[in-house]
């Protein structure tokens, strides 16, 4: 089952789903579609003219999240992968983690067989894309240890695991109900690390400085 294609959004369609959003970045995953719906101050019955449950409030918010995280890391072999390129690869995905990160935190993606579908298939294209990503950037600033094709595959799902489990960790390492968004920035210079030896010091030094600045 395919996730739906995005439609004009009408102001309540929005509102719902940006209420969506912010309610379960605070409370989690209990939220359900009563409370968003008291929260706007409409009836279930609006709520419901727009989404028919909870399920595809959250499909509509994956898709979202594909979308965006697939906007930021889209790359192909003829890009050139300079420093900023590759820092605005990382913030970006930061600030996706970030806007998103309910879906990472708490265990929804297994739930619904579509959600999981869809996750594989955004799985799938963001770590090509990150394959891409880490070969221009070792062909540009190459630096002290190389890497084969394969293990530029390797980096590239170790970063991806890094990336989608962050908010979980952080829940449970930091001894807090929440994610904060600090703890996403000092995710990102832990994913961003897994590549200094690969890449040239004043090149990794340039990113660490952007990642800094955006922190």
């Amino acid at each position: 089952m395919a996730l739906p294609k995005r439609k004009p959004q009408s102001d309540n369609r929005e509102r719902i789903l940006e209420t969506a959003i912010a309610l379960m970045n605070e409370q989690g995953g209990a939220v359900g579609t009563s409370q968003i719906a008291n929260h706007l101050g409409i009836s279930p019955g609006n709520l419901y003219y727009h989404f028919r449950n909870r399920e595809a409030i959250m499909r509509e918010l994956f898709l979202r999240l594909s979308e965006e995280l697939a906007q930021v890391l889209r790359t192909t072999e003829e890009d050139a992968i300079t420093a900023d390129y590759l820092a605005s690869c990382f913030t970006g995905g930061a600030r996706v983690l970030w806007r998103y990160r309910f879906f990472f935190a708490v265990d929804f993606i297994r739930r619904d067989e579509a959600l999981a579908e869809s996750y594989r298939a955004l799985s799938h294209k963001c770590k090509a894309y990150m394959q891409i990503i880490i070969r221009g950037a070792l062909r540009r600033a190459p630096g002290h240890c190389s890497a084969t094709t394969d293990e530029c595959e390797k980096l590239a799902e170790n970063m991806w695991v890094l990336w989608i489990s962050w908010p979980r960790y952080t829940e449970i390492d930091g001894n807090h109900s929440i994610v904060r968004e600090a703890d996403i920035w000092r995710g990102l210079e832990q994913i961003a690390f897994l590549l200094s030896p690969y890449l040239a010091e004043d090149y990794f030094a340039q990113i660490a400085r952007r990642i800094k600045a955006h922190a």
